[in-house]
């Protein structure tokens, strides 16, 4: 996987997050998860569930919701895991 597909993954994140409201989100969370299921096959498996958690994580926290740094801070945790499995990888 290269930088340029983490971008992408790492600013629909943010999109998601972000997003005013939880309907806001949709468009963004299914391109996401889109580019999830593309990825699965192609990535070691505990990193697919990580990638799978963050997801899970980045549509708790869109809209306005109680604890939103929290949630927040869940993404942050499963991100940085897959990120850094991803480019430890590629090494």
């Amino acid at each position: 996987m290269n930088n340029e597909t983490i971008s992408k993954l790492k600013g629909l994140i943010d999109e998601v997050i972000y997003a005013p409201t939880k309907k806001d989100a949709q468009h963004q969370l299914r391109r996401l998860e889109f580019m999830a299921s593309g990825l699965r096959g192609r990535i070691d498996p505990y990193l697919s569930g990580k990638l799978s958690e963050v997801i899970a994580y980045a549509k708790e926290a869109s809209g306005r919701v109680n604890n939103k740094s929290h949630w927040i801070s869940c993404v942050d945790q499963c991100w940085y895991v897959f990120e850094s499995g991803v480019q430890r990888l590629e090494q």
